[in-house]
């Protein structure tokens, strides 16, 4: 059983809910002009500019409800879980009915009424047969523009207490850092850089070692990648679909791989830790 309370990447850009709005906006007039369900291929005129009309009752109420949502994943700490997504998806649904249902009433029938059993009707036989077109689609956008966004480091809340010692396999090779400062490593081939917070910024020293061996020895340091070591202290999201995922972390503009294995690891972290 999946469960409710586990992240996922929420879509929190405008311009990206913008584009998954006009996507879906534009799905459902071709679908309206294709499938034709009102039957009225020949009651009116404009017949494809009106049924074009559509598109504003899927926009509208995805413009109205992003602000709630970032509002809700701002109160959050930055956290969007699928009990959050399950019921975006539903509020918005029903928003979108009701519009499609005015936009019918008014302007495709004219008709100068209308009753609670009306809208019942156009929900059941007009609304919900789109839903599973609609739906699947919507959730693809969303992960696909969306993130797992972790909250900033913040030094004020950083104990520099603990001190390690990282050595290479030339005894030469020693740093003494605070276990806190330790940003993140990237093996190449018999060396390691590892980087590590200082006064005066980010620094780094190339080890001759291997990445499990220093991994060993920072106990901050959490594999993301067969190449990369990260300290999660200082993870800010998590970007990128199913095929090809990278992290970003605040101490750098680098983005780092993320393999597949170790995702679905970060994730249930990210996942328990919200809990």
């Amino acid at each position: 059983m999946i469960s409710l309370n586990k992240t996922i990447a929420y879509t929190k850009n405008w311009k990206h809910t913008f584009i998954i709005a006009l996507i879906l906006g534009a799905l459902i007039p071709v679908l309206l002009m294709t499938l034709e369900p009102f039957d009225n291929s020949n009651n009116f005129s404009y017949k494809y500019l009106i049924l074009s009309g559509y598109a504003i009752c899927i926009i509208i109420p995805l413009v109205i409800i992003h602000p709630i949502e970032n509002y809700i994943y701002k109160i959050q700490t930055n956290r969007w879980f699928i009990l959050n997504e399950c019921i975006y998806i539903i509020t918005t649904l029903f928003l979108i009915f009701v519009f499609s249902f005015f936009y019918h009433f008014f302007v495709i029938s004219g008709l100068p009424s209308f009753t609670n059993e009306s809208i019942k009707v156009f929900i059941i036989s007009f609304g919900l047969p789109f839903t599973p077109i609609v739906v699947p689609l919507w959730l693809y956008l969303r992960s696909k523009y969306g993130q797992i966004e972790v909250p900033m480091y913040d030094k004020s809340t950083t104990k520099k207490i603990k001190s390690v010692t990282i050595i290479g396999n030339n005894k030469s090779e020693s740093l003494t850092i605070f276990e806190s400062d330790f940003i993140f490593a990237k093996a190449q081939q018999n060396y390691v850089d590892v980087f590590f917070n200082t006064e005066n910024g980010m620094q780094q020293k190339t080890f001759r070692s291997t990445l499990s061996n220093i991994m060993k020895q920072l106990p901050k340091a959490w594999q993301v990648h067969r190449s990369y070591l990260v300290n999660l202290d200082y993870l800010k999201t998590v970007e990128g679909n199913a095929r090809k995922r990278f992290i970003r972390i605040s101490a750098t503009e680098e983005t780092i791989p993320i393999s597949q294995v170790y995702y679905k690891a970060l994730n249930k972290r990210l996942s328990n830790s919200s809990q």
